[in-house]
C-alpha cells in the first residue's frame, strides 16, 4: 500500500517511520526548507521499538495521489499544506489525524467522500528534521468513514488501513460514528491541553495547584455535556478517573509549542469551536472559558521580550 504523509512533525515522523518499517511505501510531504535539511532518514528515538534509523522518500509537492493520504499537520497549517499537493490529487483516502472539530469539513471540499476520520493516541515530538523522540509506550489509532465515504475499487476501506497500522505495530480500532472519534480525543485533550498550558508546566504542576486542578476536572465535565449535546455519550466519570491516573509527567503538544514560541499555536483551533458550539446552545462552559483565557494569557506572555 503506497502512503503519503502531509506533515513531517512528531506525529508524521514517527507514522512514516513505523509504516516503511512495516514494508509500505512511504513518502513523506515536508515544507521545501524542511526538505532541504532532511538526510533522507528518520532517525526515531523510541522506548517503546527501540532507537533506530528508517529511509523515508520525501517531497516538498505531492503530486502521485497514494492509496493513503495521511494528514498530520496541526489545524493552523492545513490550508499551507494542502497547498503542497496537486489540485487534479485523488488519494484512495484521506486520513486526518488533527487534534479539533473543524477539519473534517475543508477536507470534505478539497478530497470529496474520501476521508476516513481519525484519531491518534501518541507522544511523539519532532526534534529536528527526520528526527523524532517517541515518548510513549504506546500508539493507538481509531477510525471512521466521513459521511458519505465511498471506496473506489481497490482503494482501502477502514479495515484495510487497519492491516496496515497492525503491520507497523501500531493499534488500530474501527468505530461508526466520525463525531465520535473527534469528540473522544478532544474531551481528554481540551482539558489537558488548556491546563498544563495555564500552569506553564505537565500534569504534575497542575495536580499541585488546587484551584488549577479543580478547573481541570470541571472542564472535563463541561466538555462532556457539550458532547452530549451532539448526540456523543462519554462516560464523564471514567474521564475524571483518566485524568486523575495520567502520570505526572503528562505534557501537551500545546503547552510545548507555546513555551517554543511556535506560532501560531493549536489554541484557538481547540477552543473556538467548542466554544461557538455552546453559545450556539446556550450552554455556559465557565471553566473552559477560564482556563481558555489563562492559556491565552500565557501564550501571551511568552510572546512578550523581557525587559532589559
Amino acid at each position: 500500500m503506497r502512503h503519503a504523509i502531509l506533515g513531517a512533525g512528531g506525529v508524521g515522523l514517527a507514522l512514516g517511520a513505523a509504516l516503511s518499517r512495516g514494508g509500505h511505501d512511504v513518502t513523506l510531504v515536508m515544507r521545501e526548507s524542511t526538505r532541504a535539511r532532511y538526510s533522507g532518514v528518520v532517525d526515531v528515538r523510541s522506548k517503546l521499538r527501540g532507537d533506530h534509523r528508517v529511509a523515508v522518500r520525501a517531497v516538498d509537492r505531492l503530486v502521485e495521489s497514494p492509496d493513503v493520504l495521511w494528514v498530520t499537520v496541526k489545524a493552523p497549517a492545513l490550508d499551507a499544506a494542502l497547498a503542497r499537493t496537486d489540485p487534479a490529487l485523488l488519494p484512495g483516502a484521506v486520513v486526518p489525524l488533527l487534534n479539533g472539530l473543524d477539519h473534517p469539513g475543508p477536507l470534505r471540499a478539497r478530497f470529496g467522500p474520501r476521508q476516513i476520520v481519525g484519531a491518534i493516541r501518541i507522544e511523539a515530538e519532532r526534534t529536528g528534521p527526520g528526527q523524532v523522540t517517541w515518548n510513549s509506550l504506546f500508539a493507538e489509532v481509531v477510525l471512521a468513514a466521513d459521511e458519505g465515504f465511498t471506496a473506489r475499487p481497490g482503494s482501502p476501506t477502514p479495515d484495510l488501513i487497519a492491516e496496515a497500522l497492525a503491520d507497523a505495530g501500531i493499534g488500530c480500532a474501527t468505530a461508526p460514528d466520525p463525531a465520535g472519534v473527534l469528540w473522544h480525543k478532544l474531551v481528554l485533550l481540551l482539558p489537558l491541553a488548556l491546563a498544563t498550558t495555564a500552569a506553564d508546566g505537565p500534569l504534575g504542576i497542575v495536580r499541585r495547584r488546587p484551584e488549577l486542578l479543580a478547573l481541570l476536572h470541571d472542564a472535563a465535565r463541561e466538555i462532556c455535556a457539550l458532547a452530549a449535546t451532539e448526540d456523543v455519550t462519554v462516560d464523564a466519570p471514567h474521564l475524571l478517573h483518566t485524568l486523575d491516573k495520567l502520570p505526572g509527567r503528562t505534557d501537551t503538544s500545546l503547552h510545548r509549542d507555546v513555551t517554543a514560541g511556535a506560532r501560531p499555536t493549536e489554541l484557538a483551533a481547540l477552543t473556538e469551536p467548542v466554544l461557538r458550539r455552546a453559545r450556539d446552545r446556550a450552554l455556559p462552559l465557565p471553566a473552559i472559558a477560564e482556563l481558555t483565557r489563562r492559556a491565552a494569557e500565557r501564550e501571551l506572555r511568552a510572546d512578550t521580550p523581557a525587559p532589559q
